[in-house]
């Protein structure tokens, strides 16, 4: 992406979201999981498997309903402005 591209705003607003699913990915793709690592925090490639799926349908639902995300929620309990 050139600096030019504006990065869209659901990017932005769910990056939370976006980081929990690229941190599992980057997990995987260097080869942190059990059945590599031998290291049960590393989790097995069904379970990394099972918590992308979950987490994207989630993120899905949060960007189609435009629900407030995981940092928007934190400001909210924290009593703090979101920005809205």
């Amino acid at each position: 992406m050139s600096k030019e591209e504006k990065i869209p705003d659901f990017v932005q607003r769910y990056s939370q979201e976006i980081s929990d699913i690229t941190y599992i990915l980057k997990n995987l793709e260097n080869g942190r999981y059990y059945e590599n690592t031998g290291a049960k925090m590393d989790g097995p490639i069904p379970h990394n498997v099972q918590t992308l799926r979950k987490l994207f349908a989630e993120l899905l639902i949060k960007v189609d309903g435009n629900l407030s995300s995981e940092t928007e929620e934190m400001m909210e309990a924290l009593g703090g402005d979101d920005n809205k």
